[in-house]
């Protein structure tokens, strides 16, 4: 009688684990997406930056 009760349950502990595995596999594809991001983001920014240091600065024309 234990083994037909575990063969009934076993199903059930199949699908809560396909669960488990799929919302690590969906966390894992959200962090990768946000690391990418994030480096898209860091280089656009140091690019921004480095080509506007390059910017010569206006000085003013007036002279008291």
């Amino acid at each position: 009688m234990g083994n037909s009760e575990n063969k009934k349950e076993t199903p059930e502990i199949n699908k809560t684990i396909l669960e488990i595995n799929e919302q690590r596999e969906r966390e894992k594809e959200e962090k990768f997406v946000d690391l990418i991001i994030e480096i898209i983001v860091s280089a656009t920014l140091r690019e921004y930056y480095e080509k506007s240091d390059k910017i010569p600065t206006v000085q003013p024309t007036r002279t008291e």
